[in-house]
């Protein structure tokens, strides 16, 4: 811990309250509220009478106010005022104080032996009198919690005020809803109100809180027709309450001026009419005094102790330390109420804070309407001194006394000073001085902004001023005095004051001087850019420091930064590259991105990219990047996509082109993506009356058209898949300059150069026979196997269109070398083009046989034989791809002989089966012939044979394969009613 010379440093005299460390100096319910103390409806610490009395400050106006409120209900035969209006702002107290009237006669005992306690109870016993408050009745309406014309089980029957007040008066009583009735049917009235005290026979507190809420709720159309006997309850209860011994009336009703809201008109109409008569029979109440300001907070934050020993070691401490050069330039210059005389007393009214700091607050940032005096100083206050004590505790450098510099605004304390109301709510505001503050002074989590960096400077060159860093406190404080007009619509601080938040026991005037001349020296020199100076037109009067938030975009704009993380530049990134991308010869870009919420194994990602068709598949460069040296990853998931390695089914691998970005690229992206997210935010912020707002747009429109161009830049690479000497392999390539991975056209291109892909109509027939010469098929090929090449064997060329294609083949069709036969062998001569069936399977393209020579006539067959001749077995009716004969293993079950037709000329039918036994075909010839009689069926239910007439088909497919590799089969048959699947682990 820091140990100061002139004695023991505040954070050793005073301990924080556990709330304020719990909860990191948010202290959790700032605001009190009267409806959670009495009905309980959320746990809060102060509904516990115990923590109210000590987090409360015995002030004399809150004394003086509960112990008049005391005396007329617990104190018999004395005159005491009756009614009691509050009529303050938010943040006034009121709130505090209507919790303290609940404890006090709810939990008495707890209550009187506090210290509030006893000095309220001295107030109401004045005169030698006795106090007792136990038989009192309360009578709690909370205007906020109550919807007029509406029942409420707190209420009973009752939906007006009168009915809810009877509802409560009368609770406890054996035929409570019999008096409630009784005194309904008299009316609102003075003497109704009279009767019902008198029979109660008990002191009765009635507590009306937000009554202008529930005013404003009562001007709706829908309950406007109440207003009027609402008022004239009100008026009647004020008559009655003051002419009824031991009744008090408490009403909170904020003024309209103290109101952001303001009121409608028939609701101040209501409000104006009763203050008069409240004012009438009691008085206007306020219960905070900016002189208690320091004490209220003080006991808020920390646990009771004394202090005054402490307060004045360090007070003494600063006003020895002050020498001439102090009190000439600094504080014969600050004002009356701030010369060097007065200053001890002040230090020690406000310790362990400054006394500047409180003035600040109390005086100048307290006259926004918006800034709730207590609460929002807490709400700040409490995180400036965690950190100050959490830096003592650790045996850094705390302030001798938390002044306007020691706000931490490199911590969540700068978002409780932007909210606190103290720039009335204004958005613009908010924004420019969160900017302002992370750029100029200090960036939020630390290690940036001009000041913080300032201070290196300055150590470096040797000034020394007492503390660790001068320029981030002088400009924390310039900060602080920049938010709000001062007096006489002052902006900002004088000299005097910048170098007064340096002040201290061991702090030279030179040093603290040179800290200033460094900050407003200007941005070029290292100062702070949004310094701004003002002097009197007259030259009279000192010359004023603010920072500014008027045009300065770059600085919403460095604000705006801060709000935009990589991930959500990235998503940005994505989004629009897939808005870039273009499908040029491709079928159309398909985009992959990791599944939401489900898995991110490179199956899942890629599991609906196959098929029979040439796609460009960009992937989501949040994931998936090139080189760089990290990129182990994509390529691994690529090897699983392209079924290089196991993993996932595919069966169309070879006409996927995968386009990504490069590492290193995807970073510029991202910035520039950042850069415009922030933008876009800036434009959002302003009005478009602003005369920024047209700048922000073209710097926005200009950002985003250079984003457009850095992702394309950046999607450099693209992969597609190649058979190498030793087996299936990914190749990656790059785009030339100019280009992009993402442009369909692009990619063809340089694919077609690397003879991956042909252009459309140059696909050559003698090429295509080439291919399937060379491809070891071994047997003949369907058109429908033939149509499939380009898209599933890595060692044909991609093709623009089925169209190429198919004009290839009809061009080897119809040569000397090729034919198109059909199932029986017969030879199909297309006369065009469109002729060529892609999808059928009983026709196939073989190598035209060559000619027969003639020969002599056959013998005549010698005696004994069959007179059939050999059959020749490369006649033109044998494919070159089979044998011919029935598979192995295939058992033919005879069926009756096909007619074609009944003796009366009709269809007649005959069913065939065929079973295979379950068999093994890891044996070439063995497949082949399976595959021949599988192809036989396929041929004989194609849709294309219009002319076989099959009526009814069934199957019993048993298959045992490598696990995963049936997942289409699977798929197909699931997609057929009536058809069930199973599968079953076997271990072969």
């Amino acid at each position: 811990m820091t140990a100061p010379a002139y004695g023991i440093h505040w954070a050793d005299v005073l301990t924080l309250r556990e709330e304020v460390r719990l909860t990191d100096g948010s202290v959790g319910e700032l605001q009190m509220s009267l409806a959670k103390a009495v009905y309980q409806t959320v746990p809060v610490l102060y509904a516990k009478c115990a923590y109210y009395t000590d987090i409360t400050q015995p002030t004399p106006l809150l004394v003086g106010f509960l112990g008049r409120v005391a005396r007329r209900l617990g104190v018999q035969a004395v005159e005491a005022q009756a009614c009691f209006h509050l009529d303050q702002g938010m943040g006034g107290g009121k709130s505090h104080a209507l919790v303290g009237i609940w404890h006090m006669i709810n939990s008495a005992d707890a209550f009187f032996a506090s210290d509030l306690g006893r000095a309220v109870a001295t107030e109401a016993t004045a005169g030698g009198h006795t106090l007792d408050l136990s038989e009192v009745v309360p009578v709690v309406l909370i205007g906020d919690s109550m919807s007029p014309g509406k029942t409420d089980p707190r209420f009973g029957p009752a939906t007006d005020l009168f009915g809810r007040f009877l509802w409560l008066l009368f609770d406890g009583h054996p035929d409570r809803m019999g008096r409630w009735k009784h005194y309904i049917d008299l009316g609102a009235n003075k003497t109704t109100l009279q009767a019902a005290f008198a029979e109660v026979a008990r002191p009765v507190l009635v507590v009306i809180d937000e009554l202008m809420d529930y005013a404003m709720a009562l001007t709706d159309q829908t309950a406007i027709g109440g207003l009027p006997g609402e008022q004239a309850f009100l008026n009647a209860l004020t008559d009655a309450v003051d002419d009824q011994p031991q009744v008090a009336l408490v009403v909170v009703m904020i003024r309209s001026d103290e109101d952001q809201a303001g009121y409608h008109p028939a609701a101040e109409e209501m409000r104006e009419y009763l203050a008069a008569r409240l004012q009438r029979n009691g008085e206007t109440v306020t219960v905070t005094d900016p002189n208690d300001f320091a004490q209220i907070i003080r006991r808020r934050l920390f646990a009771r102790a004394d202090v005054d020993t402490a307060a004045r070691t360090v007070a003494d401490a600063y006003v020895t330390a002050v020498d001439d050069a102090w009190s000439t330039e600094v504080y014969r210059k600050l004002g009356s109420g701030r010369t060097l005389a007065r200053l001890a007393d002040r230090i020690v009214e406000t310790y362990p804070f400054h006394p500047d700091l409180f003035e600040l607050v109390s005086k100048e940032w307290s006259k926004v309407q918006a800034f709730q005096r207590v609460r929002s100083t807490v709400a700040i206050f409490a995180r400036t001194v965690l950190h100050c004590v959490t830096q003592h505790e650790a045996g850094l450098w705390a302030p001798d006394l938390v002044g306007p510099g020691d706000i931490p605004l490199h911590t969540d304390a700068l978002e409780a000073l932007l909210s606190s109301g103290v720039l009335a709510g204004n958005d613009r505001a908010i924004q420019g001085f969160r900017a302002v503050a992370n750029t100029d002074v200090v960036r939020s989590g630390g290690g940036g902004g001009n000041a913080f960096n300032l201070d290196a400077t300055l150590a470096a060159n040797g000034v020394a001023a007492g503390q660790p860093a001068p320029a981030l406190r002088m400009a924390t404080a310039c900060f602080a005095y920049s938010l709000v007009p001062r007096a006489q619509a002052a902006r900002g601080a004088t000299k005097p004051e910048l170098i007064a938040a340096l002040a201290g026991p061991a702090v030279p005037y030179a040093a603290a001087e040179e800290v200033f001349n460094a900050l407003v020296a200007g941005p070029v020199q290292g100062g702070l850019g949004a310094l701004e100076r003002t002097r009197t037109a007259n030259g009279k009067g000192a010359e004023r420091f603010y920072l500014s938030i008027k045009q300065t975009l770059n600085m919403y704009h460095a604000n705006a930064m801060t709000m935009v993380s990589n991930d959500l530049a990235l998503n940005r990134v994505w989004k629009r590259a897939q808005q870039l991308a273009s499908k040029g010869p491709f079928s159309g870009p398909h985009f992959v991105e990791p599944p939401v919420g489900g898995s991110t194994a490179a199956a899942a990602c890629f599991a609906g990219v196959d098929g029979q068709e040439n796609r460009l598949v960009v992937l989501d460069p949040r994931r998936w990047t090139l080189l760089n040296g990290k990129d182990t990853a994509t390529r691994a998931d690529l090897d699983v996509a392209f079924g290089v390695t196991p993993g996932l089914t595919t069966t169309y691998a070879a006409s996927m082109v995968v386009a990504l970005v490069n590492t290193q690229r995807r970073g510029r992206a991202r910035d520039r993506a950042k850069d415009l997210l922030a933008w876009e935010i800036v434009v959002a912020q302003l009005d478009p009356a602003d005369e920024e707002y047209l700048e922000a747009c073209s710097r926005r429109d200009d950002v985003r058209s250079k984003l457009d161009n850095d992702i394309k830049w950046a999607y450099q690479h693209y992969a597609y898949l190649l058979r190498a000497t030793n087996g299936l392999a990914v190749q990656y390539k790059a785009v030339p300059d100019g280009k992009t991975a993402l442009a369909g056209q692009d990619v063809w291109n340089e694919l077609v150069a690397a003879s991956r892909a042909v252009t459309a109509g140059a696909l050559a027939p003698e090429y295509v026979g080439q291919l399937i010469t060379t491809g070891s098929f071994g047997r003949d090929l369907t058109p429908k196997e033939l149509f499939a090449l380009p898209y599933s064997n890595p060692t044909w060329p991609m093709i623009a269109t089925v169209e190429n294609l198919r004009q290839a083949v009809f061009h080897l069709a119809t040569s000397s070398e090729w034919m198109l036969a059909d199932s029986d062998g017969n030879e199909i001569r297309p006369a065009g083009p469109g002729q060529i069936q892609p999808a059928s399977m009983q026709q196939l393209l073989r190598p035209r046989p060559a000619p027969v020579p003639e020969q002599a006539p056959a013998p005549t067959p010698s005696p004994g034989s069959d007179g059939a001749p050999d059959t020749n077995p490369a006649a033109p009716g044998t494919p070159t791809g089979g044998s011919g004969q029935a598979p192995p293993q295939v058992t033919p079950i005879p069926s009756q002989p096909a007619s074609g037709g009944g003796p009366s000329g009709e269809t007649t039918y005959e069913v065939t089966k065929v079973r295979l036994p379950l068999s093994s075909i890891t044996d070439d010839s063995k497949r082949e012939g399976v595959w021949g009689l599988i192809r036989e069926l396929a041929s004989l239910i194609d849709p294309a044979r219009m002319s076989v007439d099959i009526q009814m088909v069934g199957l019993d497919i048993t298959v045992t394969a490598r696990s995963g590799d049936t997942h289409q089969l699977l798929a197909k048959a699931e997609s057929l009613s009536g058809v069930t699947v199973a599968v079953e682990d076997e271990d072969i």
